[in-house]
């Protein structure tokens, strides 16, 4: 069996979080979470892969796109446990449950037709070799997709005033940055958004 590497340090961190996670903040409004979901183009023949998963907040609102399969991928255990208890028995054959590392994917090349970052980029520590394994799991044409539901300051000031020294470094870049670094890794990303409410970033597999 191949070894899964993981990112110990971050690990630990939202492994300690996990049990207060589902209450931390207010949740979007349902339909804002779709709005988002619909410029992905999900439908019953897409995989789709969902990085930094945590508990699952975003899988009951993919799987109504009635995928073909869903992958969940954390660093955390113990936030995939919590996943594990509320969606394994609703989700059944078509939710993988994987605990992984974005810098080094523990899965086959052209896995994936979308990739859902949903507010982990920033803790992407190696934005180059994250995007590259990104590009690598994608088939030709997918979609990989950058979001936060809230804006980049807002981002900011609850990364920057962590307690912990690494998260603290985990800050959101403008997303014309991540416009272009992305677009050097093998992708063009076709919209973009960078405001007070709001931050996401589309682009397709070239």
């Amino acid at each position: 069996m191949q070894e899964v590497k993981i990112d110990l340090a971050r690990a630990k961190f939202f492994d300690e979080l996990s049990g207060r996670w589902d209450t931390q903040g207010p949740s979007p409004e349902p339909e804002i979470v779709l709005a988002f979901l619909r410029r992905l183009n999900i439908d019953s023949e897409k995989t789709v892969l969902d990085v930094g998963t945590g508990t699952g907040f975003l899988l009951p609102h993919i799987f109504s796109f009635h995928p073909a399969r869903v992958i969940a991928l954390d660093l955390s255990a113990e936030m995939l446990s919590i996943l594990r208890s509320k969606y394994s028995s609703r989700f059944g054959a078509n939710l993988e449950i994987l605990q992984g590392d974005v810098h080094w994917l523990n899965l086959r090349d052209a896995t994936a037709d979308i990739a859902v970052c949903n507010g982990v980029y920033p803790h992407f520590h190696d934005k180059s070799l994250a995007l590259s394994q990104l590009h690598r799991v994608l088939k030709k044409g997918g979609t990989l997709a950058v979001n936060h539901f809230a804006g980049r300051q807002f981002i900011n000031s609850i990364h920057g005033s962590s307690s912990h020294d690494l998260i603290r470094r985990d800050l959101l870049d403008p997303a014309m940055m991540v416009s272009e670094t992305i677009a050097c890794h093998g992708f063009h990303v076709t919209e973009w958004r960078d405001n007070p409410t709001e931050y996401y970033l589309i682009a397709e597999k070239i």
